[in-house]
């Protein structure tokens, strides 16, 4: 069994943000290509204003792409990258191969999360998107912080 596990991200009401976005697109591509693999889509409610998870928003985009619904398992408790991997690995069969999806600029520290957390997912870049800018700045700031173990 292969599963894709696609990160949570920054939300337009109850629509992904364009940078989710991408993550979704990426997600739902390595489905299609992969029919017999399911989706984790994992992010949970980080705003009371949220009418809906993050894991809800992109289960709605995964299905409005063409995936079916009961390929898709929502993981709705995470509220950082850290718990994405923790919340998710409780949701795989033991032996699968698992892939996760971020956006390129948080592959790095997101692998680094991965480690942490004691799983062993391969990487799946996503694009940037439209709206990734100052997300790519926070990366840059973060990284060093992350290398030396300070966060996660």
């Amino acid at each position: 069994m292969k599963y894709v596990l696609i990160l949570g991200g920054p939300l337009n009401g109850d629509k992904p943000s364009p940078l989710l976005f991408e993550r979704i697109k990426k997600g739902a591509e390595f489905l299609k290509e992969n029919p017999d693999s399911k989706a984790i889509v994992s992010g949970g409610i980080k705003d009371e204003k949220q009418p809906l998870s993050e894991a809800g928003v992109m289960k709605n985009s995964l299905i409005e792409l063409g995936i079916e619904e009961e390929r898709i398992i929502p993981e709705e408790k995470a509220k950082t990258t850290y718990e994405n991997f923790i919340y998710s690995k409780e949701l795989i069969e033991s032996g699968a191969e698992v892939f996760f999806v971020t956006n390129e600029f948080h592959i790095w520290r997101s692998c680094k999360i991965m480690k942490k957390a004691h799983v062993g997912f391969t990487p799946l870049p996503a694009a940037n998107g439209e709206d990734s800018l100052g997300f790519r700045i926070r990366e840059c700031f973060l990284r060093p912080l992350a290398f030396f173990g300070i966060i996660w």
